[in-house]
């Protein structure tokens, strides 16, 4: 299986211009997966639903979600879909910089290595911030995609001086 989905679906706060990496490291760490009930499989064909505070966490990167749905196909992740009011996700970039990211619904493809957060999507990070009713990021590219919806983009870029203050 790729790299954890998850420290993937963390990348989503890279969509800000000149954002950083979200930490790697954080990959090689265990992954601890909390929920108030699991309803699935562990087979190579299964859904695994997991709802009700459900708390994942990766070194740095921690997501919290009401509902979490695993879909797999042949024992590969095809499907991550996060749902919750919001979903956040935190992670520490490369430089040890807090990244904040949030919508109502975070869905990931591996094999398109497209993650999209939509409903109120916000990425926050010590650069600026991006918020949008849809927001799409490639994970192979680093091209996102926001709006398109009929709905407005905004983002506030802070001064490089200003942001290396913070």
């Amino acid at each position: 299986m790729r790299s954890s989905i998850l420290i993937l679906l963390a990348t989503a706060a890279l969509a800000l211009p000149h954002a950083l990496e979200a930490r790697k490291s954080d990959r090689e760490q265990p992954m601890s997966v909390r929920s108030d009930r699991q309803v699935g499989g562990m087979g190579d064909d299964d859904s695994i639903v997991l709802s009700g505070n459900v708390v994942i966490e990766q070194g740095s990167l921690k997501v919290d979600a009401a509902r979490a749905t695993v879909e797999r196909r042949d024992g590969a992740v095809v499907r991550v879909l996060l749902e919750g009011a919001p979903v956040r996700i935190r992670q520490l970039d490369e430089r040890g910089e807090p990244i904040d990211a949030s919508a109502s619904r975070v869905s990931y493809a591996p094999d398109d290595e497209i993650m999209v957060l939509s409903g109120s999507a916000r990425v926050v990070q010590k650069r600026g911030e991006l918020t949008a009713e849809t927001i799409r990021y490639n994970l192979d590219t680093g091209q996102v995609d926001s709006g398109g919806d009929g709905n407005r983009v905004q983002m506030i870029i802070q001064p490089k001086a200003r942001a290396a203050a913070n």
